[in-house]
């Protein structure tokens, strides 16, 4: 059977951060969270893999998102704020995205932003300010997102900012004529990426209406409005093709620049926000999910129309969304949150699955990540909330499920326009990394680590005694899981080997990851006298598991 989500209406909290003891009025985020290593915790000399994450986010006081943004990082646990660079000279664009990587080839990461003065800045993961650019960002452009990538694969990396490119050292080495990766009605918040979108080993800067080159040379601009780009395999070569949302409107458009699908107008009003990119309906080609004013909707590759949700983004209209398959089904679900509400639904219908009342943001770019934070092997939402329309959250919540059934995803998400093959582990941004698309993953949508479709419970049983009870017999019996998720309810079976009748049955509620439950008993009755009996877990299949073969054990006379 398919590996189904819990059916929990309710996102539980798992932790938040709503106040701090250093300059406390600087309490609201308004942008996407990073969750990146930043502290040496497995004492190898170096962040990695293994090593426990922060969440990284800008906080500004007030309603005052304009300046004065403050960075800080928070544990991964919720335990402690690590560090907040709270320095006059340091201060950001509070609604400009950051981007965290390795870009200096030392082995520990950098925090990208924008400074309030309209210049590039970079962090040390100590939340040192180390440099600032001597170049202003793209005019009127500085509440965009960074882009960190190596371009030419020389293992130096650059950081893409609209239709600028700039080296390591915050050098501006080049700078595009054309569209800087915005919606052509919000110019303000440029989100330009990098991707080989013709697969000829050299990646390209991809704005809405261009390519340039890592010097800003014009590999093809095709006369079209700028706007917010995505990239994807929407057709039967193995090149990308690039989705664009600008001015209401979302169109495809082919490796050349050739629009091939739309414009569509999207339903309702407002500018549409950054799209995201990933198989929302399993059926092995990827769909387009897009926020408005008033709905998030799914394209599918053509554009048609699959659903279209009701939603309150009256403030900017042009958030953005992440995506995840939750279940390990291949049809990955959206995370979303609007003016009130963070929205988990099924990618192929539109389905609630989830919902986290208590939100509020006054809303620009900013969406919900998913990644694995608390270090407990499950992934969770991470959320940025303000106060600056209405009530409500502020700071940083990060959300998951009650039962703590989602499938395992990486500890993660290091950018506003993140691409699981963009990034390393260790925050190493890749040389030459393999195209998402080629591997099926997604934009904006972070990974499932283990195989698609197998379960990571292990349920078995153990028999503990088989007494007389009475005029007839009773088994005590303690069952296990194995895996790495918990188990749903499930019934523990005993049958007579020979004739295969019932003899009894026990229904257990659940049980955790890695756990031994409680002993309990199966009444067998007066018919089990002398018979050899066969003691079944999960005998119907209710919890997919990735190991039936140790589900029975035979228990002699």
């Amino acid at each position: 059977m398919d590996y189904v989500i819990t059916q929990d209406p309710n996102l539980d909290v798992i932790w938040q951060v709503s106040s701090f003891a250093e300059h406390p009025c600087h309490r609201e985020v308004m942008m996407t969270p990073l969750v990146v290593p930043l502290t040496d915790t497995d004492g190898d000399g170096l962040v990695g893999g293994n090593d426990a994450r922060a969440v990284v986010f800008t906080t500004f006081c007030g309603n005052d998102y304009h300046q004065d943004g403050m960075v800080r990082a928070v544990a991964g646990d919720g335990s402690a704020v690590l560090w907040t660079a709270s320095e006059t000279a340091y201060r950001v664009q509070p609604d400009a995205a950051l981007a965290a990587g390795d870009i200096d080839g030392d082995g520990w990461p950098e925090i990208v932003g924008v400074h309030e003065d309209g210049r590039l800045i970079a962090f040390d993961h100590e939340g040192n300010g180390i440099w600032q650019s001597a170049s202003n960002v793209p005019d009127g452009g500085e509440r965009g997102a960074p882009f960190l990538a190596d371009l030419d694969g020389d293992g130096s990396v650059e950081i893409l900012f609209g239709n600028q490119i700039y080296d390591a050292q915050g050098l501006l080495v080049g700078e595009g004529a054309h569209g800087r990766g915005a919606n052509a009605s919000r110019q303000d918040f440029p989100t330009s990426i990098a991707a080989d979108v013709d697969l000829d080993g050299t990646q390209e800067v991809v704005v809405g209406n261009a390519l340039y080159s890592r010097e800003g040379n014009s590999l093809w601009f095709n006369g079209e409005p700028d706007g917010f780009p995505a990239v994807g395999n929407f057709d039967s070569d193995p090149e990308a093709e690039i989705v664009v949302v600008f001015t209401g409107q979302v169109r495809v458009q082919d490796t050349n620049g050739t629009v091939i699908a739309g414009p569509v107008t999207l339903p309702g009003t407002g500018s549409g926000g950054p799209p995201t990119v990933a198989d929302f309906d399993g059926d092995g080609s990827p769909e387009i999910g897009v926020a408005s004013l008033a709905y998030y909707t799914m394209f599918d590759s053509d554009l048609s129309v699959l659903w279209s949700n009701p939603t309150v983004d009256l403030s900017s209209s042009i958030t953005g969304s992440s995506a995840f398959d939750f279940d390990a089904d291949g049809s990955s679900e959206v995370v979303y949150a609007d003016e009130h509400d963070v929205w988990v639904w099924h990618g192929a219908t539109g389905d609630l699955v989830f919902q986290g009342s208590g939100h509020a943001s006054g809303t620009h770019l900013e969406y919900p990540v998913v990644a694995q934070v608390t270090g407990d092997g499950a992934p969770e939402i991470v959320v940025a909330s303000n106060h600056l329309i209405d009530p409500g959250w502020n700071g940083i919540t990060v959300l998951a499920d009650s039962g703590r059934t989602w499938m395992p995803t990486r500890a993660v998400w290091n950018q506003h326009a993140f691409m699981p093959t963009h990034v390393g582990d260790d925050l190493s941004i890749p040389t030459n990394p393999t195209m998402p698309w080629l591997q099926g993953q997604g934009f904006r949508q972070n990974e499932v680590t283990t195989t698609p479709g197998v379960a990571a419970a292990d349920l078995s049983v153990e028999l503990h005694a088989r007494c007389p009870d009475g005029s007839g017999e009773r088994l005590r019996l303690r069952a296990s899981n194995a895996g790495s998720v918990p188990a749903g309810a499930f019934d523990v079976v005993a049958t007579d080997a020979v004739s295969g009748n019932l003899l009894g049955t026990k229904s257990l509620t659940g049980l955790s990851a890695g756990t031994l439950g409680s002993p309990f008993d199966i009444q067998l009755g007066s018919l089990a006298l002398g018979a050899t009996v066969f003691v079944t877990i999960d005998l119907d299949g209710d919890v997919v598991e990735c190991d039936t073969d140790n589900n029975a054990i035979q228990v002699d006379p």
